[in-house]
């Protein structure tokens, strides 16, 4: 594609006339090359200044929103509205008066904007052309942990924002925390909804809270009135007639509120149990000790089992390792002796990748609680390198991941340090998408040089930032498939056409975490795709694993089993 066509592609993307398969054309061009979106940006920002001029604000909103959006996901309802912005334009052109004023401020414009500095550019760019939105959550509580527990109607997981709404616990136990800094256990059948960071109303069920002093105030409504903590803590058992009490520690004041009790209020003191009945208010109770295990206990519980895991993974990890076709597998993290060289644990094959490289990456939490066992991408330029050498008909990779957000456009899993034919990149959009992608060679008679992308349905929500995952995905030449998983489930199957099939992929140089193709560019100015989490294990395959295979990955090293 030369610089002209290149151009006038750009500008039927931004009018929304452009077709189908220039579209996908441009979408390359604009994912593997930085000058074509600088390109791009310049022409929008141009788009957007002259109908700051002539434009309607509808005109100034769509150009917004495509600065913003990514071009590949660009709708037919956002082309539409392209084609009516450059209708409306066209309608002040063909004005003879309009349209020399038009040039003249077009001119001055372009001089305003593509003469100052690159900083200043992009101050405009900013302040003028972006508008985002924060993300946003529902939610007052995380489940911080589970043991046996079964859900009614929805099925959980640790880690994850607590839905708000009536929750039905069948069985079990849980571990919430709220963001009051209160922790609480939940056990057996419990009917409750969090509807606050300081409150929870339980109508059937048995709790026991730990509050600390920021979180005093803290209450638990019931059926016969409230739990109000003095800074305590407390278990309670609630069923359809009453609540009984026990203090563990501090004070609890408890306020009927039905009957004749009503507006009764009892302050009890640690080591004291009391019944708040429907209808007789606050009477004894023969409760004398706490109903459940408080949070304390429950960790220690849940660190146990979790070392149990461990090392039942350990164990299962050297079995797996011998895995036909794996060729790469890091336990990402530094060494004992604070190195940054990360052992390749396969080395049974001449395809085998090197060992991993630490560049500028910090020091972790891994998914097991191990410190310096993961490692965390979230500093510019982080990144783990490494070399495949040899050509692999078809290809698996998998990662166990924690996210904090997807803050940029691409966030990198694994990148090869170009795009070039038959080399493979692997993202996380900021929209949620995972990206897979093998440049197809091109162009030829017979294609012209298109690079196919392989999206899930967005699988991001703001419950998995902080959680770890695992993900994996393979591309099978024979059944023409590329596979997306999601903790050992495939989650989106995507067909490889004819046309687009790669026989022969190369990786060569690769970062984990990152995209080292601008520092081999000898240009210092780079777009920033480095990962804004942690990851602690990463394999690769030369051939597609099967489902029963990442399954197994996932179910050895599922710390949360």
């Amino acid at each position: 594609m030369n610089p002209e066509e290149r151009l006038l592609l750009i500008d039927e993307l931004i009018e929304g006339s452009i077709r189908d398969a220039d579209h996908l054309r441009i979408e390359a061009e604009l994912i593997v090359d930085a000058s074509v979106r600088r390109e791009y940006f310049r022409r929008v920002q141009l788009e957007w200044l002259l109908q700051q001029e002539f434009g309607t604000s509808d005109c100034e909103r769509d150009c917004e929103d495509e600065t913003l959006s990514s071009v590949s996901t660009a709708s037919k309802a956002d082309q539409a509205a392209h084609r009516e912005q450059s209708a409306n334009r066209s309608k002040a052109i063909s004005n003879p008066i309009v349209s020399l004023a038009m040039f003249a401020v077009a001119a001055s414009l372009i001089a305003a904007v593509f003469l100052l500095p690159r900083s200043s550019q992009q101050q405009v760019a900013s302040t003028q052309l972006l508008s985002t939105s924060s993300p946003s959550a529902r939610g007052f509580a995380i489940l911080d942990g589970q043991e046996d527990a079964i859900w009614q109607g929805q099925s959980i997981a640790d880690g994850e924002l607590l839905p708000t709404g009536p929750l039905h616990l069948l069985s079990g136990k849980i571990h919430l925390e709220l963001f009051s800094g209160v922790r609480m256990v939940l056990a057996g059948q419990s009917q409750f909804s969090v509807d606050s960071p300081m409150q929870v109303t339980i109508d059937s069920g048995i709790a026991r809270a730990e509050v600390p002093e920021p979180a005093r105030g803290f209450r638990i409504k019931t059926g016969s009135g409230d739990i109000v903590d003095l800074g305590t803590e407390f278990s309670v058992a609630v069923d359809d007639s009453g609540a009984d009490v026990h203090v563990i520690e501090g004070e609890v004041e408890l306020h009927a509120d039905s009957g004749d009790s009503a507006g009764q209020t009892v302050t009890i003191a640690a080591g004291t149990s009391r019944r708040l009945a429907a209808k007789t208010g606050v009477t004894s109770s023969e409760l004398v000790q706490p109903t459940t295990i408080g949070p304390e206990e429950f960790q220690r519980r849940r660190d146990g089992r979790k070392q149990e895991r461990l090392s039942r993974w350990l164990a299962a990890d050297h079995i797996l390792r011998q895995t036909p076709g794996l060729i790469g597998h890091y336990h990402l993290g530094f060494d004992s002796s604070g190195g940054k060289q990360i052992e390749n644990l396969v080395r049974h094959s001449s395809d085998a990748a090197s060992d991993g490289r630490i560049v500028a990456a910090n020091a972790s939490t891994d998914r097991w609680g191990r410190g310096d066992a993961a490692l965390d991408f979230g500093r510019v330029g982080s990144r783990v390198r490494i070399q495949v050498p040899g050509e692999h008909r078809g290809l698996t990779l998998m990662a166990w991941v924690k996210i904090h957000s997807l803050d940029r456009w691409y966030n990198s899993l694994f990148l090869t340090d170009g795009h070039e034919d038959g080399e493979p990149h692997w993202q996380w959009m900021n929209d949620g998408r995972i990206f897979f992608s093998i440049k197809v060679p091109g162009p030829t008679p017979s294609h012209d040089g298109i690079q196919p992308v392989y999206y899930t349905p967005p699988i991001w929500t703001p419950s998995l930032s902080g959680r770890w995952v695992m993900l994996a995905v393979t591309y099978d030449i024979e059944n023409q498939l590329v596979t997306h998983y999601l903790d050992g489930q495939a989650i989106d199957r995507d067909e490889i056409k004819q046309e687009d099939i790669v026989d022969t992929i190369r990786i060569g140089s690769a970062s984990v975490g990152n995209w080292s193709q601008p520092l081999y560019r000898g240009d210092a100015e780079f777009v920033l795709r480095n990962l804004n989490g942690s990851m602690d294990q990463f394999s690769i395959a030369s051939r597609p694993l099967t489902e029963d295979e990442i399954l197994s990955f996932f179910e050895a090293g599922n710390p949360n089993e």
